[in-house]
């Protein structure tokens, strides 16, 4: 038995359109054409009729009834996309203007003197002997000679990496631009392309934060910017910080320092280090 669609393609190349329908009604109460003496199909705008068979009158009936049903539920279908279209705006629309979350990272680590990175034996480094805080404390360190090696590039791009102190005075080597969280980042280093030697031929860059505390006043270390995930359609709208870590909770001191439709900033006026907050930026206006 043919499917609708050859049956439909059957009929539109005999020059019988969509609006052709059955002349005769095939089921009783199923039909919405009158009956009449013609044995064919009915132009509906100028009642033109054309004769055929009783298989393919048949079949177009039912083939014009699923065409209809499937018009039907494609302009359905259609509208069921665009609330849906509507809904998906509206909630990014929420996201976007209303209420934006997210974790920030803030240290108050520094070098007091000392600890820069210099070229070890080999592709070893070492670390000068220094004081820094970190974890809330003041420590002071020893020099480190060859305390940790580079690791070799075979590849055909250059790789990064960052020489740190963990609180404890661990060194730690960790692939990236920036020291990880709770690390006291001290040199960049730079393997080149095809860096395999025995000796290390890369480039090692400072990256020590340096300063020096007063008697009274602690240094009043960079401010830390956070990104939000969409622009803002203006700056009036809030920030709202929730502190879950810290070296001391009791000296956490967060100020909102400025904000732009892109970010904001945030300034640690206390002594805590690591500190970790939640934060929730909120548009009171955002109709």
């Amino acid at each position: 038995m043919p499917t609708i669609e050859e049956l439909l393609d059957f009929l539109a190349s005999r020059g019988i359109p969509d609006e052709w329908q059955p002349a005769e009604t095939i089921e009783s109460g199923g039909g919405t054409i009158p009956k009449t003496s013609s044995k064919g199909l009915v132009r509906s705008s100028t009642n033109e009729i054309i004769e055929v068979g009783a298989f393919a009158r048949i079949m177009a009936q039912y083939a014009m009834r699923d065409r209809a049903a499937m018009r039907a539920a494609a302009v359905l279908g259609s509208l069921a996309l665009d609330q849906a279209a509507l809904a998906h705006k509206a909630l990014a629309d929420l996201r976007q203007r209303v209420w934006q979350a997210g974790r920030v990272y803030i240290p108050r680590k520094y070098v007091v003197s000392g600890l820069q990175v210099s070229r070890g034996n080999g592709r070893s480094l070492s670390i000068a002997a220094g004081v820094a805080v970190q974890g809330g404390v003041r420590m002071r360190y020893a020099e480190q000679p060859n305390v940790i090696a580079v690791p070799t590039n075979p590849g055909t791009t250059a790789k990064t990496y960052v020489l740190s102190l963990t609180n404890d005075g661990a060194v730690q080597l960790t692939e990236g631009s920036t020291a990880p969280e709770g690390g006291l980042g001290l040199a960049r280093i730079t393997v080149p392309a095809g860096d395999t030697g025995v000796t290390f031929a890369g480039t090692i860059t400072d990256i020590r934060t340096v300063a020096t505390p007063s008697t009274f006043f602690s240094p009043v270390l960079p401010d830390v910017t956070v990104a939000l995930p969409y622009p803002m359609p203006d700056t009036d709208y809030h920030i709202l910080l929730h502190v879950e870590s810290a070296s001391d909770m009791g000296r956490v001191a967060l100020e909102v320092a400025g904000k732009t439709k892109n970010a904001f900033t945030l300034s640690n006026r206390g002594t805590a280090d690591d500190i970790v907050v939640r934060w929730v930026a909120y548009h009171p206006a955002w109709r």
